[in-house]
């Protein structure tokens, strides 16, 4: 069932952005680090299970995943910026005029974007996908190998969030930066370990708690709460929530509600990644075409969604034509072969790019997973 919390993640994400509001901001803030905790548990069953910690396949189906969908829509808002420069440059702050040399590197480069320089980005929020990048190679090089050095990395991420947290430190730090990604992550490998090695899977009912417990502190944040409170302790408590979430659902399978609902499961977790991509882009258009330059606010949401949600079925589309195939040829490309499955994003996959595991019962030998 993690293709529908991803698709909710994602939507959460173009809530705080396309809204506007001061106090819907932190949704996106609180998605992106549910992305990363889903994609550091995806990530380590992938590698240990998919790719055997294969560097080559691995690396190569990440940039398949991620890279060509991201530069499809780099294409298109460059033309749209081109086309409308005066209220491309009024609607968003990093569409002022058209990237130069420079810019136009660091956007093709994704790592760069995760750095404070470049007044030019194409799609504001893929910094996140740099960051999972990082991770990714943290992930591979250490993390994913052990449940020794994924505690580790748990302990460290904790101490880091724990010190900007007691010392008030600016926000940026604590979200912008790839240090503040190593505790979701973390937290996502050691959840793997300890699913592989039976010792703890939450209840589907912990898991609801969990969830209720999630969607309160988010809504608490800003009115019960301060805003104090959602920069520090909240966001701890949203990290532990999604935690005993992601374990809950790693032992549900969407084929447990019938054949429907697996596929509308399947369907939103491929929408998700392309909807993170373009909500921007399909903001933009529908402010200028239907809502006569209206920015932000709920309207603009509302108008934007149906076509967000039609961009991302078309996404989908050409990505199984033409991607997957490509994907699959690579997992298969050493020893055993794993099935393919559309997947999506960040988080923000996210935030970024998703994948669908099967994971295995605790007391059951792990069957291959497919990413």
């Amino acid at each position: 069932m993690f293709g529908s919390l991803r698709f909710l993640l994602a939507y959460l994400v173009i809530v705080s952005h396309l809204v506007g509001t001061e106090y819907v901001a932190h949704f996106g803030f609180y998605a992106v680090r549910g992305f990363f905790v889903i994609s550091g548990l995806m990530m380590t069953a992938a590698l240990n299970e998919v790719y055997e910690f294969d560097g080559v396949r691995f690396w190569i189906n990440r940039a398949l995943r991620l890279l060509p969908p991201y530069y499809f829509v780099c294409a298109l808002t460059l033309i749209a910026i081109a086309i409308a420069p005066g209220e491309a440059a009024e609607y968003l702050k990093f569409w002022r005029g058209l990237p130069d040399t420079g810019d136009l590197l660091i956007n093709l480069a994704v790592l760069p974007l995760q750095f404070p320089y470049g007044s030019i980005r194409l799609i504001p929020p893929f910094w996140s996908v740099a960051i999972e990048i990082d991770m990714y190679l943290l992930l591979y090089l250490v993390v994913s190998r052990q449940m020794s050095w994924a505690l580790i990395a748990l302990v460290a991420g904790l101490s880091f969030q724990l010190v900007c947290v007691h010392d008030a430190l600016n926000w940026s730090l604590i979200y912008f930066t790839a240090p503040s990604a190593v505790l979701p992550f973390a937290v996502g490998a050691v959840l793997y370990f300890l699913r592989q090695r039976g010792r703890w899977i939450a209840t589907p009912l912990a898991a609801g708690c969990a969830f209720a417990a999630w969607v309160a502190n988010m809504l608490a944040g800003g009115t019960v709460f301060p805003a104090s409170y959602i920069f520090g302790w909240g966001y701890l408590f949203d990290t532990a929530c999604f935690g005993i979430i992601v374990s809950g659902l790693s032992a549900l399978s969407s084929q447990q509600f019938g054949p429907l609902v697996e596929r509308i499961d399947r369907l939103l977790g491929e929408w998700s990644y392309f909807a993170f991509l373009a909500h921007w882009l399909a903001g933009f258009l529908v402010a200028g075409i239907l809502l006569d330059g209206e920015t932000r606010g709920w309207m603009l949401l509302l108008a934007v969604t149906p076509v967000v949600l039609v961009a991302s079925a078309v996404f989908a589309m050409l990505n199984r034509k033409f991607l997957e195939p490509l994907r699959s040829r690579v997992r298969r490309s050493h020893g055993r072969s794993a099935p393919a499955a559309p997947a999506a994003a960040p988080g923000k996959d996210t935030p970024g790019a998703g994948k669908r595991l099967k994971f295995p019962r605790p007391t059951t030998k792990s069957p291959r997973a497919c990413v």
